[in-house]
């Protein structure tokens, strides 16, 4: 029991350690990083925006090439925030134009590939926990809410939770939303570690980036969700400043889990090598 205590403790001050080493290390720093945020949210906001002006929401034309920007162009610049934290944790100098480098070889094409794992597992992790609930909310929700994400069931589930009689199992349902929401970071948190690992290693096969992944997080997966979880309460600033923290918020959280990476790759370096 005593241990097991100790061993807590442990845990929490190292997540306060590595939070302490991304302060430190967004120092001078925090304008660069916040503007890369704000040019991977631009180039979202902007695409969807083109694409909307040129087809209607719901037709297949904007479906379509939606996806495409999705999994072929959106995520390259929230790479590029994952690449300017990797660089302040090895002190080399970041530049805008680092964003250019992520759509040449040996990158863009491995990087598609982990997005798309990054896809497979939220849908995995969203229909495991919506299937047993299809009697609730039918199997066509169930899919429907898979692909889109489960923020686009919100006005359905105002609606059902003013159901007396299946309170119970409603209930539940909301537990299990919670659930998602809570895990659904732990695979973002993921995916950047893949890509933090691609940055290193840019010649490893994708089979050996998977591999290197497991083992440098074995064992560590709790004190990763851990990370996550401490973050809640900057989350819900950012709610409060109606969304505009997030700029200056998520530098925060993604250098904390670049520090995260570089710690325990550090500790298995010797298996790597």
């Amino acid at each position: 029991m005593t241990m097991t205590i100790l061993s807590s403790e442990e845990n929490f001050l190292q997540l306060r350690t590595y939070r302490a080493t991304a302060r430190q290390l967004l120092k001078g720093h925090w304008q660069m990083m916040a503007t890369l945020v704000i040019i991977w949210l631009l180039v979202e906001m902007g695409t969807d925006t083109l694409l909307q002006s040129l087809f209607e929401t719901n037709s297949f034309g904007y479906q379509m090439l939606n996806t495409f920007a999705n999994y072929l162009f959106y995520f390259v610049f929230l790479n590029a925030v994952f690449l300017a934290a990797y660089k302040l944790t090895i002190k080399k100098e970041t530049r805008l134009s680092d964003t250019l480098v992520l759509f040449r070889p040996p990158f863009y094409t491995h990087l598609i590939i982990l997005n798309f794992i990054q896809q497979l597992l939220n849908w995995a992790l969203t229909f495991i926990g919506l299937a047993p609930f299809h009697q609730l909310i039918s199997w066509q929700r169930v899919f429907r809410y898979t692909y889109n994400g489960i923020t686009s069931m919100a006005p359905y589930i105002m609606q059902i939770s003013q159901n007396p009689k299946q309170y119970t199992t409603v209930l539940a349902f909301l537990l299990v939303i919670l659930a998602i929401t809570f895990l659904q970071p732990l695979i973002l948190m993921y995916y950047q570690i893949l890509v933090l690992i691609k940055f290193d290693f840019p010649q490893v096969s994708m089979r050996m980036l998977l591999s290197l992944s497991v083992l440098i997080l074995k064992g560590h997966w709790l004190k990763l969700l851990g990370l996550g979880l401490s973050f809640i309460g900057w989350e819900l600033l950012v709610y409060l400043t109606a969304g505009i923290g997030f700029i200056w918020f998520y530098p925060y959280l993604i250098v904390s889990v670049t520090a995260f990476y570089q710690d325990i790759k550090q500790q298995r370096i010797q298996i790597i090598q």
